[in-house]
Formats: C-alpha cells, structure tokens, sequence
C-alpha cells in the first residue's frame, strides 16, 4: 500500500493555488486603486472582476457536489451551494447586462431590478442552508469538537462581530423599505445579504474549530477555505464603517474594501475543489488499499 500523504505534502499542494486566491485580489486591488478617479473604468473592473470569481465559485463547488455520489448528504450540501453560487453570478450577469446595454441608466431604475432582488434572495438562501447542513452534517457525524472557554469566546466573539456587523445594515435596510419600488427592492437586496452574511459568520466559529481538529489532513484546509471565505465577508459587510474609521478618502476606501468580495468567493470555490481533491485522494487510498488485501 503507498503511504498516505504527509500533512507537509497535503500544504504543499494547496500553496500554488492559496497564492493564486492571493494574485486575484491583489489584481482586482491595483486595478480599483488605479480606476478610483474613473467611474466607468471602474463599473468595468467590477464586471470583470465578478465574472471571475462567480465563475470560480461555480465551478469549485460543481466539482465538489459532483465528486459525491447521487444521493449522497454532502452532495445535496455542495449542490445547494453550487446553487447558491449560480444565482449570484446570475445576478452579476443582470447588472452586466444593463450595464452594457444601457449605460446612462443606473441599475435601480432597471426593470431589471426586481428580478436580481429575486435571485439574491434564492442565492442567499441556498448558500445559508447549505452551511448550516454542512454544520449539522460534521456535529452528527462526531466530528463537533468538545465545548471549552476558548469555543465559548469563539461563538461570541462570532455573534458580537456579526451583530456590529449587520446590525447597522438591518436597520439602514428596514428604514428604506416601503419609500418606493426602487428602494424597496434594493432594501429587501439588502436584508437578504445581510441576514445571510450574519448567519455565514456565526458559522465561521463551528467551522473553524472543526478545521483546527482535522488539521494536518486534507480535509482541514477544506473547512479552512471555508472559514477564510466567512471571514471575509466579515469584513466586506463592513467596509462602510471600516471606510469611516480608517484613513484617507471614506468613499474610495469603500470601494478597495468591496474588491474582499473576490477573496470570499475565490476561497468558496477553492474550498469546493479541495473537497473534490480529498476525496479523490481518499478513494485511491482505498482501491490500493483493497488491491493489497488479502484475499
């Protein structure tokens, strides 16, 4: 039988592709900050920078749902986020859409507009449900860590992030509804994302002790990708105070803290094609396993 994978192995080979989540930032960084005084090169950089990673996004977690057999828990799990993915790509492509078709006439008065509204809510929800199977799927299969003080600080530390963190959000949101169509869609919009990126972080803590109990495995920098990904949108969702608090221009520091959107998705279709390479791995392991066992 060949020897397993050393954990040294295991991180060798998530590197290259850590370091390209790494370039893909970084580019979409340089080309906001060099696009800042430009408004139009800047809605550009945005498109393309959407494109890509809703892409990458899509394609990891297909892979991954793929890799699991029909009717498999894990496979409804990643499916469900494959689902997540495509809407919100499919949301990128409706703004794309306008952008190029009618460029004088801003998205919110898009005819458009209730029908992305639609398709976030559906992106959103199937993104939260499948973290909270995928939660539920490793607590039942004995995989939850035991509870200590340092797990307790961890959840709140979680909930008081994702409160300062959404909390603002909501009310801004729930304030806008009901003023007219426009603002409505765009609150329910905002609702959505904000409700579901509160939940993704509250799940950042379950996750990331799971992948601190696995680490030196495969399977660890799968729920790493995954908590990195939930970290970020920490983050993301509040880069309108971070734009306050931190130096320089608020607006423009708004919008280099909106490129953390690559990051969150690029780590989530990572995460789906470690998941797929784990368990290629495992199941090689296992035919040569069976191949030298006697008969």
């Amino acid at each position: 039988m060949s020897p397993s994978p050393s954990p040294g192995r295991a991180s060798g080979s998530v590197v290259p592709w850590l370091g390209a989540v790494a370039v893909l930032q970084f580019v979409h960084l340089a080309a906001v900050a060099t696009s800042l005084q430009d408004a139009h090169r800047l809605s550009l950089v945005g498109d393309v920078a959407g494109w890509t990673v809703g892409l990458l996004a899509v394609l990891g977690t297909l892979a991954a749902a793929l890799s699991f057999a029909p009717g498999d828990y894990l496979r409804r799990v990643w499916g469900l986020l494959t689902v997540g993915a495509g809407l919100s790509l499919l949301s990128t492509a409706l703004r794309s859409y306008w952008m190029h078709a009618v460029p004088d006439v801003p998205f919110v008065a898009s005819p458009l507009l209730p029908v992305r509204m639609v398709v976030v809510v559906l992106a959103n929800v199937s993104t939260t449900f499948a973290l909270v199977m995928l939660a539920r799927t490793y607590q039942q299969s004995g995989l939850q860590p035991p509870s200590s003080p340092r797990a307790t600080l961890l959840w709140a530390v979680a909930a008081v992030s994702a409160l300062v963190v959404g909390g603002p959000a909501l009310v801004t949101a729930m304030g806008h509804l009901g003023k007219d169509f426009a603002s409505t869609c765009t609150a329910v919009i905002g609702l959505a994302s904000t409700l579901a990126d509160m939940t993704t972080i509250l799940l950042v803590a379950p996750i990331l002790r799971v992948a601190y109990m696995l680490r030196g495995g495969r399977l660890a920098w799968v729920w790493w990708a995954m908590g990195v990904s939930g970290a970020v949108w920490l983050f993301y969702d509040a880069r309108e105070w971070l734009g306050m608090v931190l130096p320089g221009n608020p607006t423009e520091t708004v919008e280099l803290l909106r490129t953390l959107r690559t990051s969150g998705l690029a780590m989530l279709g990572l995460a789906g094609w470690l998941q797929r390479s784990a368990l290629a791995v495992t199941q090689r392991e296992s035919h040569a396993g069976a191949a030298v066992s006697p008969s």
